[in-house]
């Protein structure tokens, strides 16, 4: 009878589900470096938001150490290409209501030591829309921005710590 219950569990260490918290990033890279994002559109200051973002999802995430260029082992580069802000609804008298914000970045991540891409050119884009008359449900257009800079940033988070 002694015997029987360790033999239980014999078949959940073989065949159970095997579970990590951490994350998985290409082999020797432990730290990034993130220069500012070069601002390709007409919004102002918009790569100073997203850098910083990015940098702090980093921070936050904490898989890989943020450093400077010269000390790290991958560097993050971006460039945002596009910025939209359209109407989205509209009134009766055809006026619009509410807006859509769209803004797109093109990034690279690189393995400085090996002096090779680990990803290069990948798009991304994040939106998010606001209504002229702010209500208390209502977002605003720097939420809206701020919606669409967090889409963006989680993703290249996600493509920056996964598996590559």
């Amino acid at each position: 009878m002694k015997w029987r219950i360790p033999l239980l569990f014999i078949p959940l260490l073989l065949f159970g589900c095997w579970y990590s918290t951490t994350s998985r990033t290409a082999k020797g890279i432990k730290s990034i470096a993130v220069p500012f994002f070069t601002n390709k559109t007409t919004e102002p200051s918009l790569e100073i938001s997203v850098t910083e973002k990015i940098i702090q999802n980093l921070v936050d995430d904490n898989t890989l150490k943020v450093m400077d260029e010269d000390d790290a082992d991958a560097i993050l580069e971006g460039d945002i290409v596009e910025f939209r802000n359209l109407p989205f609804s509209f009134n009766r008298d055809l006026n619009a209501e509410e807006y859509h914000v769209v803004v797109s970045v093109q990034v690279s991540l690189f393995n400085r030591r090996l002096n090779e891409p680990i990803w290069k050119d990948k798009r991304i884009q994040g939106d998010g829309s606001y209504f002229l008359e702010v209500s208390e449900e209502g977002l605003s257009f720097e939420d809206a921005l701020k919606e669409a800079i967090d889409e963006i940033t989680d993703q290249i988070l996600n493509l920056t710590v996964q598996d590559w």
